[in-house]
């Protein structure tokens, strides 16, 4: 009888994991065995074809052993792993803590775009640098997109969980901007410094915005483990947004601009309510599927012209 580390190769692991996780009603068993087995090994999910006849060491058939009794009752493959690319990073992610999304990373988009555009912002007097706020910054993704990607940009990350706060704190440290990032306990933009207010370049949020009778409806890989306090928007999902408007007015700068990733439901009354408030513009942008997902809104300059 051959051995166990014979038996145990690349692609006989790759067939088990996907048939178990099928069973188990993954929805898409063979991109979770493709990137659990990919992990374990060190490789990405293309070179695992390369060599399927490799054996497993005992080390990493005890990691899948492991990640694939937990897959199979639905913890979510980014924190089984530790880590999620967003944009062009590779940043930590753990239980406690929203895993970021490709949604999100359209928002990062439409913000660089604003932030970009010749003409959208003046820098006076001799700090030249681009202030940004990330409220709600969860695991740091946004707040280090940004300033791995400007590098003129100076950002205050904040948040109101320990979990989110520490995890951020080591992103940033980890991909080398504790120069740039700062990452505070705030609730949204409590604790922007007063210096910061009316010179502020851009807001941007990821908050909770899930309608609360949408997210009891959502797939328990989400509602089981991911942070209730990261999801749920109350009602009309826009609980943290109606807070979260006045207070960007009151910290950006004229033609400064606040970006927010929102329900596709509750994009057209943000929209209105950004410009009730007092923004001159606000638009709406769509996410990769085509869905209203992120909205841009500018504030006005000193006299009221574009």
């Amino acid at each position: 009888m051959a051995d166990e580390s014979s038996i145990w190769d690349v692609g006989c692991i790759l067939a088990w994991i996907e048939g178990f996780l099928r069973d188990r009603g993954d929805v898409n068993p063979r991109l979770s065995a493709q990137w659990l087995v990919s992990e374990a090994i060190g490789c990405s999910r293309i070179e695992l074809y390369a060599d399927l006849r490799r054996p497993l060491s005992e080390s990493e058939r005890a990691t899948l052993r492991d990640w694939t009794r937990r897959r199979g009752a639905g913890e979510p493959l980014q924190y089984l792993t530790g880590s999620t690319d967003f944009r062009f990073i590779t940043v930590k992610v753990r239980p406690g803590v929203l895993i970021p999304r490709p949604e999100t990373e359209v928002l990062v988009s439409e913000a660089l775009e604003a932030v970009k555009t010749p003409g959208r912002f003046v820098q006076e007097g001799p700090d030249p640098s681009l202030r940004i706020v990330d409220a709600g910054t969860g695991s740091g993704c946004i707040a280090c997109s940004l300033a791995s990607e400007l590098a003129s940009a100076r950002v205050l990350a904040g948040d109101v969980s320990p979990a989110a706060l520490e995890l951020a704190r080591e992103n940033v440290a980890d991909l080398g901007l504790s120069d740039r990032v700062r990452v505070v306990e705030s609730d949204l933009l409590a604790a922007v410094p007063e210096a910061w207010h009316g010179r502020t370049d851009l807001v941007i949020s990821n908050p909770p915005y899930i309608p609360s009778v949408v997210l009891e409806g959502m797939d328990a890989e989400v509602t089981g483990f991911e942070p209730a306090l990261a999801l749920d928007g109350g009602a009309d999902g826009l609980d943290l947004y109606r807070r979260l408007v006045p207070q960007a007015l009151e910290v950006l700068a004229p033609r400064g601009v606040l970006a927010v990733e929102l329900h596709e439901t509750c994009l057209e009354q943000a929209a209105r309510l950004a410009r009730e408030a007092g923004f001159a513009e606000a638009r709406i942008a769509s996410d990769l599927a085509a869905r209203p997902r992120v909205l841009v809104a500018r504030k006005g300059s000193p006299t009221g012209l574009s």
